[in-house]
């Protein structure tokens, strides 16, 4: 990536991101829409691991906003940057509208183990660490005001439950997060998790 006009808002992940809340909804409406209980539950078997995918990719994405924002503030942190194509920049925002659809992917973890259990009669394997993941998320949206006044790389601030990288372990994000923006394979960036968890 070239940094010498500043650092893009986005690496390139927003590409790869689907709607998480509408999809979800459009989901559980076709599923309500079959009334017979077995074909129900015959649907929601061959609909759970999409609803998964779905939940692994918006948790990935959030994990990436992350890692993006750990690598920029402390990469350039004796040099900040201008954050370049900010669309929040200067706005004014409505809090719970920005945080919507986080709220409903966190809430949805619960609703998902919930139908596991009756449709499937089973215990979901969902990653604990996905809910940590949008919860830390979650803050660093409100610390920083949704971004709203992020000018440069020196205005973000990084909430308190995330660990300071060293510059070898920046390098390595970077190079998964350049990987990853030209795959869509978001997951991958769960290996770098713990150098910020």
């Amino acid at each position: 990536m070239d940094f010498s006009k500043g650092v893009l808002f986005d690496p390139g992940y927003s590409k790869f991101l689907i709607p998480f809340a509408q999809n979800i909804d459009a989901a559980h409406n076709m599923l309500f829409s079959i009334k017979a209980p077995h074909q129900r539950k015959f649907k929601f078997q061959i609909m759970y691991p999409q609803l998964l995918k779905l939940l692994e990719q918006t948790v990935s994405f959030y994990l990436g906003c992350l890692l993006w924002a750990v690598f920029i503030t402390q990469n350039f942190k004796d040099d900040p940057k201008e954050i370049l194509d900010n669309a929040y920049l200067g706005k004014s925002v409505d809090d719970e509208a920005m945080l919507f659809e986080v709220n409903y992917a966190i809430n949805y973890i619960d609703k998902l183990k919930k139908d596991c259990q009756y449709y499937l009669h089973k215990t979901c394997n969902i990653p604990a660490d996905w809910a940590d993941v949008m919860l830390v998320y979650k803050v660093f949206l409100t610390e920083n005001d949704f971004l709203v006044n992020a000018k440069t790389t020196a205005d973000i601030k990084l909430p308190s439950q995330i660990k300071i990288p060293s510059n070898e372990e920046l390098q390595e994000i970077l190079a998964i997060i350049e990987k990853v923006t030209k795959s869509g394979e978001l997951k991958e960036l769960f290996k770098v998790k713990k150098f910020i968890f």
